[in-house]
């Protein structure tokens, strides 16, 4: 009886209720228009006026234009992530072939190559520790990294 008192004053009868069953097939709810509780006339006039907006041909059709765009994004994104795998490799097949060539060209350049790039990969190792280390600093505490070692740019 209490129940069916409280729906009853809620604005609910029993048959607006969903059963558990209901609830598992449903479809999740949308965000774009909640429905109100009649205890809180505020949010009723929010979603009637949602209502209304969402209503509106220009609305309805920027909506749409939205979605067309999120679609086109997500395309557009799968799109880049496959062309900069396809360069990368490219890339690599390049650099392949042309250490092969000029190992047969000149054995003594290849390995002066190789020194310098390995030197390259440790300068570039230390200067990655480098930033990490001084992450948390201020840039005061830490002179070279403001100029970079430029004499110029100190003195600006």
């Amino acid at each position: 009886m209490k129940l069916t008192s409280l729906l009853l004053v809620a604005g609910l009868t029993v048959a607006a209720l969903p059963s558990p069953l209901l609830a598992a097939k449903a479809s999740p709810p949308t965000t774009e228009v909640e429905p109100a509780t009649p205890a809180d006339p505020e949010q009723a006039k929010l979603s009637a006026a949602k209502r209304k907006v969402l209503e509106l041909p220009e609305i309805a059709s920027a909506q749409q234009q939205a979605k067309a765009d999120r679609a086109l994004a997500a395309k557009t994104s799968a799109e880049y992530k496959h062309a900069r795998t396809k360069a990368a490799e490219s890339e690599m097949a390049y650099r392949k072939a042309f250490d092969e060539t000029l190992a047969k060209q000149d054995p003594e350049a290849a390995s002066i190559q190789k020194k310098q790039r390995d030197a390259f990969r440790e300068k570039m190792l230390k200067a990655r520790t480098e930033k990490k280390a001084s992450a948390g600093k201020p840039a005061a505490a830490n002179p070279d990294s403001a100029t970079d070692g430029d004499p110029e740019r100190s003195e600006r």
